[in-house]
């Protein structure tokens, strides 16, 4: 069994010392991309299984397909090394097999304290002036405050360097601006995915918490944290679009950014809160991992709110979220935010498929709803398993010694794109949540987070909106 208390450095060896094996154990000629796919099949079963690279080596057999000749040898054994660790994959399952790279020198990403305390804080000087913005510089004095007409003049010498590094470092560095545009957007949902009806109020962009399935590690080209400062220019824009709806529309700023996390610093949520209690049709949910909701429990609460967790068992919140609150605490906020009076919600996405998982995620099911105040406000719950796009997994790998997650379950590229558990197994992923949801007692609408019809169909949710 290997030591779970790895660094990356760990890993690069261990990738380092099968090169060896497969330069000296397999003998014939690996080019190199023959090789890299070699090396990440071994790699994912050792780590995903727990075990060493000689029992991975008997277990597929290689010294008997080694012994039976040098023809097709490399054919062979990737296909002995596929079943263990593709052994669904069929006729038109594609794994998406991709070098592996590591660099034995990269730390790995510092976790967050739940103190913000930036070395430099960039301020355009149309918002300089302003009052929260004032307001907001006034929490870090040791701050060197830089003036800048746009944020574009300066990302791109911040970003010019090490992308992985630029990430890590990203709360040293702060962005106030001006937000101009895309104010209010539906939320995006890959064509043929049955969308849930959800719409994005973007606060901000990037998340002071290191989520080891986090998109925005990926896709994020910002060096800092991002954040507007004229938020009240957002309400016009918001009191337009809320007139031209029809019916109750739910409206969040968890995509981006967490809601929440820097909340004693921003004070969005005394702002929004005030704000939407006045709207006809939109619904805020503010959507959050952080246990910090002062700010929030001094608003007056209102139906047009809800304030969201996102929850995952123990095991993947303390391996997986760094900086994130303890399920425990999330619990415990989510019980405050319910006595207070507000609506609460729950976002069990992503849903991650490990040995034992079933019993980790009914235990925190039960212990949620275990607290009657949360039962009697819960809104809404929601459900999605891991998924990443092509590349992903390399990205994490810089920053995390610990992936396992990737490596235990199966994935695939499906219709999307992006690479998933298989289809029959997220059904049934589905299907038992919802059902420990449904034997608690609770009756809030469960849905989906961005999955086809197909797979919306094959789940009883047990109410009619699911």
């Amino acid at each position: 069994m290997y030591n779970t208390r790895m660094t990356i450095a760990d890993n690069s060896k261990f990738a380092g010392e099968i090169e060896g094996f497969l330069s000296g154990g397999i003998p014939v000629p690996l080019g190199v991309n023959k090789k890299n796919e070699l090396v990440r099949l071994l790699f994912e079963i050792c780590r995903g299984r727990g075990l060493g690279l000689a029992d991975v080596i008997e277990w597929a057999g290689i010294g008997g397909l080694v012994e039976g000749g040098r023809g097709g040898l490399f054919h062979r054994v990737k296909e002995a090394l596929l079943d263990l660790r593709y052994p669904s994959a069929g006729v038109d399952g594609d794994p998406r097999i991709m070098p592996l790279k590591m660099d034995a020198a990269r730390e790995e990403c510092p976790v967050w304290d739940l103190e913000l305390e930036p070395g430099r804080v960039f301020v355009e000087r149309s918002v300089r002036r302003l009052e929260w913005t004032e307001s907001f510089t006034r929490n870090f004095p040791g701050a060197e405050i830089v003036e800048m007409d746009d944020l574009r003049d300066v990302v791109g010498g911040i970003c010019a360097g090490d992308k992985v590094s630029v990430y890590n470092s990203r709360r040293d560095r702060v962005f106030l601006v001006r937000a101009r545009s895309g104010f209010v957007k539906m939320c995006p949902c890959t064509k043929g995915y049955k969308r849930c009806g959800y719409w994005i109020l973007n606060i901000g962009f990037g998340c002071p918490i290191d989520c080891s399935y986090c998109y925005l590690q990926m896709y994020s080209n910002a060096p800092g944290l991002i954040l507007p400062a004229n938020i009240e220019d957002y309400y016009e824009h918001v009191e337009r679009f809320d007139r031209q709806l029809t019916g109750r529309t739910r409206i969040g700023t968890g995509e981006f950014t967490d809601s929440l996390a820097l909340d004693r610093y921003t004070g969005y949520s005394r702002r929004l809160i005030p704000f939407f209690r006045k709207t006809r049709n939109l619904v805020l949910e503010l959507k959050t991992k952080s246990g910090d909701i002062d700010n929030v429990l001094a608003e007056e609460p209102h139906e047009n709110v809800v304030i969201s967790w996102s929850m995952n068992t123990r095991k993947i919140a303390e391996k997986y979220e760094k900086g994130g609150a303890s399920v425990s605490e999330r619990i415990d906020a989510a019980s405050r935010a319910a006595k207070r009076g507000y609506r609460v919600g729950f976002h069990f996405d992503p849903v991650v498929y490990y040995k034992g998982w079933e019993d980790e995620y009914k235990a925190v099911i039960e212990e949620m709803f275990s607290v009657d105040e949360i039962k009697r406000n819960v809104a809404w719950i929601s459900l999605g398993t891991l998924r990443y796009a092509p590349g992903f997994k390399r990205v994490a790998e810089q920053r995390f010694a610990e992936n396992r997650m990737f490596y235990e379950g199966e994935f695939f590229v499906d219709t999307d794109g992006k690479l998933r558990y298989p289809r029959p197994l997220r059904a049934e992923m589905y299907n038992k949540m919802a059902g420990w949801i449904r034997s608690s007692g609770v009756s809030c609408r469960v849905y989906l987070c961005m999955e086809p019809g197909e797979v919306w169909r094959e789940i009883r949710f047990g109410e009619d909106d699911g």
